[in-house]
Parts: structure tokens; C-alpha cells; sequence
């Protein structure tokens, strides 16, 4: 799945970020502890992503709010993101 951020705002819930996907928009509200934890996971899985040029695997699995965003690597330096609900 690609990911662009599209917005972030703090809400009485926690922090609320809006993503554009190939699939259509995605919100994702959760604490700021979670989405630090989202945004470190993200880093470093980019940065494996890079050398990662034959396997094709999850990483981490995060949970944000009601949501548990999967990261993982793709052949060819590609990352992934699945984002699940229940």
C-alpha cells in the first residue's frame, strides 16, 4: 500500500492523521505515544527497505487506536503497509 500523509491534528481523543492510499483515505486516531511509536517503526522499516533487495516480509505490527498497522519490506527496496481494523 502506498502512504501519503495528508494531515495531523491534535483531537480530544488523541491525535488524529488523515493518509492517502491506493485504496482511498485512511484516519488513524490514537495517543501521541502510539503515533511516536507508528513514526519510529515507519523509520526504520524505510531505512531496512532500502537494503532489502529479495525478501518480501512484516516487520511490526502497531497498534493505533482501533487499528493495528502491519510494516514490512518488498523485493526491491519497496516498504509496505497494511492497515487493519477489526
Amino acid at each position: 500500500m502506498s502512504l501519503e500523509l495528508l494531515c495531523a491534528h491534535q483531537t480530544d481523543e488523541g491525535l488524529e492523521v488523515t493518509f492517502g492510499t491506493e485504496h482511498g483515505i485512511e484516519q488513524l486516531v490514537g495517543s501521541p505515544d502510539e503515533m511516536a511509536h507508528l513514526a519510529r517503526s515507519m523509520q526504520q522499516v524505510a531505512a531496512l527497505g532500502q537494503a532489502n533487495d529479495h525478501e518480501s516480509v512484516w516487520l511490526d505490527a502497531v497498534p493505533v487506536g482501533d487499528a493495528i498497522v502491519k510494516l514490512g519490506i518488498s523485493p526491491g527496496g519497496q516498504a509496505r503497509v497494511l492497515i487493519l481494523r477489526p
